[in-house]
């Protein structure tokens, strides 16, 4: 899960920076450097609040909806000074105030996705790892155990399932297991186990001659695909006597 540090230093600078930006008008007379003048730094300014949505984008981003939120007041607070006693254009402060409505409602939707886009890598997380302890003790048990996705490949086998049959991950069970070029017609009961959510149990013979009896049940797979998990079990010996 990548984890995204938050940097502290880079927000006051971001603001300085976006204050400078805003006020270069004022700053150039206050400091008369006349080569620096520009009528672009005199207009309505309206242009260059739009720098603003560099802090309060990161702060939603780093800090979710509550920094964006505080940075967005910091502007609004930034701002009123032109707006009361410099500005000498009309309705400087209905602008500004349209300015800081929308420029909070686009740091709070950064900050809502982010906190929505981490919750679900912590699920993935947390299903990965249940799914890895639950393949852990799935490994070590004395019957064969097999994961089919819908597609009918096999997303997982045990140590003994190997054993059986050999590694077949990835591929088509119908294939690995039986050597066939499409799905067992009336032996396979993938589709049953996993639009019905039924959970059944049979007997099959291979092209070796060994028979095994199977149970299979439906298994949610940590990308959220419903699979099929499949449990073998050796009864040649059985069916002999």
């Amino acid at each position: 899960m990548n984890k995204v540090t938050f940097r502290p230093f880079i927000m006051p600078l971001l603001l300085v920076f976006c204050t400078l930006f805003y006020y270069f008008g004022e700053l150039v007379d206050w400091a008369a450097w006349d080569a620096l003048r520009s009528n672009f730094f005199y207009g309505v300014h309206d242009i260059h609040r739009l720098l603003f949505l560099a802090p309060i984008v990161y702060a939603g981003y780093t800090a979710r909806v509550k920094g964006a939120l505080i940075v967005t007041i910091v502007a609004f607070v930034i701002f009123l000074p032109r707006a009361f006693f410099i500005s000498l254009y009309p309705d400087p402060l209905l602008r500004m105030m349209l300015f800081v409505i929308f420029a909070g409602v686009i740091g709070a939707l950064v900050g809502t996705i982010r906190n929505q886009t981490i919750r679900s890598q912590q699920l993935e997380a947390m299903l990965t790892i249940k799914r890895d302890k639950l393949l852990k003790i799935v490994d070590g048990m004395a019957d064969g155990i097999v994961i089919t996705g819908p597609d009918y490949r096999i997303r997982f086998m045990n140590t003994k399932m190997v054993e059986f049959f050999g590694e077949g991950t990835g591929l088509t069970c119908y294939k690995h297991l039986r050597n066939l070029d499409a799905p067992c017609q009336q032996e396979c009961h993938i589709p049953d186990v996993i639009n019905n959510e039924e959970i059944n149990r049979w007997e099959c013979s291979f092209p070796d001659g060994k028979i095994y009896e199977i149970v299979a049940a439906p298994y949610v797979d940590a990308d959220g695909t419903v699979c099929q998990i499949s449990i073998f079990r050796d009864i040649t010996q059985r069916k002999k006597i």
